[in-house]
């Protein structure tokens, strides 16, 4: 007996058929989204904004009231107005940043080994290295920022701690014991200007060394709740979640002279904003015989709130 199979596609009755630029795309867009995402450690733990149109994101800076702005009603008399300043913030929208392939027909098909999954690793691993440079200079510029906009100080400015034990530290251990000294500096001078919010460290795979040597973690062979010597790891100093990535600028001079060793913010500090998101295109070109692999991006990035950003130094 034969059997009727309902077919369950679309509605004309039929299931659409991929066909091979169709299935190219989606293997290069999910590989290349996987690897930037991988290698993106900065643009999640800050501020984003997306727009549809436009070369600019203005964010609205208001300054903060205090008991000093209360008065005490004498009857008969008119209210005394308080004033609170109303500022803004610009974060312009960066020019097209991209990252283009064109991989020849014949070459690809000659070569004995797969291409493009490693192309497009290595596409969306130079697109998240670019923007994970970009948000941490513009850490590290707000942790340098005034909080005065426009003549008046509605904000408060950025913060730096040095500690220069962190780089003159006789072993790793006392290095990064330095480190947590000035983490807990750091902490204590952020919520002393009424930085709320979760707030994270970024150091470079260095000085998480040091930390993961030091009083952070259990000296013992095995892992204790904040990490151990068997793995190498270290997970928070000072109740604040630790990163670490290749781009934090270690090194990286501030105005100060003191050299850069480790960032601590919040998502306030810095906004990024999205005026095309990471998006990539395959397209086969039949003057070249070659599939071109286009990914690009246009974001924008600048200073929210430079009290929320903390710079941690040291002279050497």
């Amino acid at each position: 007996m034969a059997l009727t199979v309902n077919n369950i596609g679309s509605n004309a009755g039929t299931r659409g058929v991929p066909t091979d630029m169709d299935n190219a795309m989606e293997i290069y867009y999910g590989s290349v989204l996987t690897a930037f995402e991988r290698k993106n450690v900065f643009l999640d733990l800050v501020t984003t904004k997306s727009i549809d149109s436009g070369s600019s994101v203005s964010i609205p800076v208001i300054g903060q009231g205090s008991d000093a702005d209360t008065n005490t009603h004498v009857p008969g008399t008119e209210l005394t107005m308080s004033a609170i300043p109303v500022k803004e913030r610009i974060i312009n929208i960066d020019a097209l940043e991209y990252f283009a392939l064109a991989v020849d027909k014949f070459e690809e098909k000659v070569l004995h080994f797969e291409t493009r999954g490693e192309l497009a690793k290595q596409a969306g691993e130079a697109l998240a290295t670019k923007i994970d440079k970009a948000v941490a200079n513009a850490l590290r510029l707000a942790a340098e920022t005034s909080g005065t906009i426009g003549g008046a100080a509605v904000q408060k400015d950025g913060t730096e701690v040095n500690n220069d034990a962190i780089g003159a530290g006789a072993t790793p251990e006392a290095k990064g014991d330095a480190m947590i000294e000035a983490v807990f500096a750091a902490v204590a001078a952020m919520e002393g200007k009424d930085v709320s919010g979760e707030k994270v460290l970024v150091v470079d795979p260095l000085h998480y060394s040091y930390l993961a040597q030091s009083k952070a973690v259990n000296k013992d062979i095995t892992s204790g709740d904040n990490g151990g010597i068997n793995k190498g790891t270290v997970m928070e100093v000072a109740g604040i979640r630790i990163y670490k990535s290749n781009h934090v600028g270690t090194g990286t001079a501030m105005t100060s002279t003191k050299l850069l060793k480790g960032l601590i913010f919040s998502s306030e500090a810095v906004a990024v904003a999205k005026l095309m998101d990471v998006t990539s295109e395959v397209n086969y070109i039949p003057e070249q015989l070659a599939t071109l692999m286009t990914t690009y991006f246009s974001y924008g990035m600048g200073v929210l709130k430079p009290a929320a950003a903390c710079a941690i130094t040291s002279t050497t």
